[in-house]
């Protein structure tokens, strides 16, 4: 089991950016998707690219998951989430800039929908 967890500001800060839609490296195998406890998967493709207006990663596959309440922004199943999401955060506990300033640029990130 992956001891260091990435860390955000989800709960505390009602925050929603990383599943309001999921957005994954594009060409993510299926079988990487997460699924529910019935062996259902969690997360249901858009068909829409994304990429940063910044251009500085890769472009992105956006799905909508089912745990994601969009009323309360949370998840409705957080503690059991997918191991996916679990990994994944906007704030990295190695890096010497301060979370909040981490946070802040992660949702001020803008995106261009290319299909």
């Amino acid at each position: 089991m992956n001891e260091m967890k990435k860390t955000g500001p989800c709960l505390e800060k009602n925050c929603k950016e990383c599943c309001d839609p999921v957005k994954v490296s594009r060409f993510m195998p299926d079988g990487k998707t997460p699924k529910d406890a019935e062996g259902k998967p969690l997360w249901t493709k858009r068909h829409e690219i994304l990429m940063p207006e910044d251009r500085e990663r890769t472009k992105l596959e956006t799905y909508d998951c089912k745990n994601f309440d969009p009323n309360t922004g949370k998840c409705l199943d957080y503690e059991n989430r997918p191991e996916i999401c679990k990994d994944s955060g906007c704030v990295d506990p190695v890096s010497s800039e301060p979370a909040e300033e981490q946070h802040r640029r992660m949702k001020e990130k803008k995106f261009i929908k290319i299909r």
